[in-house]
């Protein structure tokens, strides 16, 4: 089942969905950290991991290198595979790309622009097709072979109030192509996750809306948000981290408010929380979110089994992760 799926089967059962998304290794050394990840992530009670299409990555290390290192820990997992107009230069490119999808057994694509390559854009960068047209043309492909993939697209609660109609209109366009769910970029302030839930109504557009959170452990994390992704950190949340007296004690108050931000986005209604990974160490906080809000954060401590190498049932166990 593709993520869309059990986001609708879990929000019409009361429950909410929670995913993580990594990002691809920049180059092969860094692969061990990725498997790193992905090894910590194995026995996670969650619904699903993106890999993104990352500005810094190379070539060869696209989102699909990693799918087989996902699938030998996760066989049964939705994987969220992120195309970027970026990167698809032709509607070969984009066909290659969605039979390889297919071949992976790869269950969602989220279509997006993608950052220019600093430096570099106008020299390999594409932006031959908007976000509407790959979504169009990823669709009639999707439908003309009969490929399984369901698509999703970006939002972003960050827009300022004056500029989320604009945006709307252009994600109405998206959703009409084929678009069938949003994945949110990364929110800090719930609020602006509801206003714009409430905009997205207001222009007729109610698919799942999954929004982003990533632990606000640092001061520099932050900082990064606000000037790297422009994406606003309430100063209540700046002081507080500043005045921490050392990273230890830093890390944890952001993990309070790691806490309340996810507590705050599910009141609002939110069908669950899309975790952002940057650092193996941020697995471990996240960990901690998930047994704050829902109490169980692995499928072990879902089903209270303390040894599971000894009992009959792990791999089928390891399967069970819905």
């Amino acid at each position: 089942m593709a993520l869309l799926g059990r986001l609708r089967t879990k929000a019409d059962a009361g429950e909410k969905t929670f995913t993580v998304e990594i990002s691809p290794p920049v180059n092969y050394k860094t692969m061990v950290k990725t498997d790193e990840m992905v090894r910590a992530l194995k026995d996670f009670d969650i619904a699903g991991i993106a890999v993104t299409n990352s500005t810094g990555g190379s070539f060869r290390m696209n989102p699909l290198a990693v799918v087989e290192t996902i699938r030998a820990w996760r066989p049964e997992t939705p994987i969220v595979i992120h195309l970027t107009a970026r990167d698809e230069g032709s509607v070969r490119s984009l066909y290659s790309h969605a039979d390889e999808m297919d071949r992976k057994a790869v269950s969602d694509v989220l279509v997006l622009r993608g950052d220019p390559t600093p430096q570099r854009s106008r020299e390999v960068d594409a932006f031959k097709f908007s976000t509407v047209e790959l979504v169009r043309l990823l669709r009639e492909y999707r439908d003309r072979q009969g490929y399984t993939i369901d698509i999703l697209i970006a939002g972003h609660p960050e827009y300022p109030s004056h500029a989320l109609s604009k945006h709307m209109l252009y994600q109405r366009r998206k959703i009409e192509a084929g678009a069938q769910g949003i994945i949110a970029n990364i929110v800090t302030d719930p609020t602006n996750y509801a206003r714009y839930v409430e905009a997205a109504l207001a222009h007729g557009i109610a698919v799942p809306i999954l929004p982003s959170v990533i632990p606000l452990t640092s001061v520099r994390r932050c900082l990064f948000l606000q000037t790297g992704l422009h994406i606003p950190v309430p100063r209540r949340i700046l002081e507080r981290l500043t005045e921490a007296g050392s990273k230890e004690e830093a890390a944890r108050i952001g993990l309070e408010f790691t806490i309340g931000i996810v507590e705050h986005l599910l009141r609002e209604g939110a069908p669950g929380v899309n975790f952002n990974l940057i650092f193996p160490q941020d697995i471990a906080s996240v960990g901690d979110v998930l047994r704050a809000v829902r109490g169980h954060a692995t499928i072990w401590e879902k089903y209270k089994i303390e040894d599971p190498e000894e009992i009959e049932y792990y791999s089928q166990l390891r399967g069970r992760r819905s």
